[in-house]
């Protein structure tokens, strides 16, 4: 008996820098906030097109978090935007959204019907600047929630922290290291430092003073194929 291939739309993954971009949601309820939240979380300039918003949605607008439209979608709501989020609960608008963004090339994300859009999301894990995303192609978002929990067990709040001392160390390191070599190998050894299981343990001050002491005593460390550095010992 011929098995028949699976037929589902593939996604290329990325990450958008959207901080400052003009992006508009059209909808007022309870999935019109979450992504607005999120735009608005990752620095985008955010205007809403709603008659009416959900209490949570009315006090953002309220604290001026997003620019309200009161009032129905009109095309010209998607005039300059780099990215769309249909999420009304009327079906032919949000089929209308996507076939505008479609001609006008702008990234649009339909709540009710994503093979209409250009792009899902994915449910992610966020420890500060470390995000993992999960995607089943929007096949099962049960299967990508279930995963996603489990990711967020293995990895605790301790590996954003971790990320930030070595986003304030970085510049330091990229200043007083010329080589790419000596670079990665300062990074590698940050990784696999006692750092991580400091922050575990709420020792916060301690990982700084760890991640520093690496690039101090790095100065003093041979950088050559197989040297001290490469080996994860100083130099006595």
């Amino acid at each position: 008996m011929k098995v028949e291939e699976p037929v589902y739309q593939r996604y290329f993954q990325i990450c958008l820098n959207i901080t400052s971009k003009p992006c508009v949601v059209i909808g007022g309820g309870d999935v019109a906030r979450r992504k607005a939240a999120s735009l608005i979380e990752n620095k985008a300039d955010v205007t809403l097109v709603s008659p009416k918003l959900d209490p949570v949605l009315e006090y953002m607008a309220f604290q001026k978090e997003f620019v309200w439209k009161q009032r129905e979608f009109q095309p010209k709501d998607l005039d300059g935007v780099f990215i769309a989020i249909a999420a009304t609960d009327q079906r032919e608008v949000n089929e209308k959204i996507a076939i505008l963004c479609r001609e006008k090339g702008i990234l649009c994300n339909v709540v009710d019907a994503p093979d209409e859009g250009t792009f899902i999301t994915p449910t992610a894990v966020d420890r500060g600047p470390l995000s993992i995303s999960v995607s089943t192609s929007g096949i099962s978002p049960a299967l990508a929630s279930s995963i996603r929990q489990e990711i967020e067990m293995a990895y605790g709040e301790e590996y954003g922290r971790f990320l930030e001392l070595m986003a304030m160390l970085r510049p330091k390191v990229l200043a007083e290291f010329s080589s790419l070599q000596q670079r990665h190998l300062i990074f590698e050894r940050m990784v696999s430092s006692r750092a991580l299981s400091l922050l575990r343990n709420g020792m916060n001050e301690e990982a700084h003073k760890e991640l520093e002491d690496i690039v101090r005593e790095a100065k003093f460390d041979s950088f050559a194929p197989g040297g001290a550095l490469a080996n994860g010992k100083s130099k006595e």
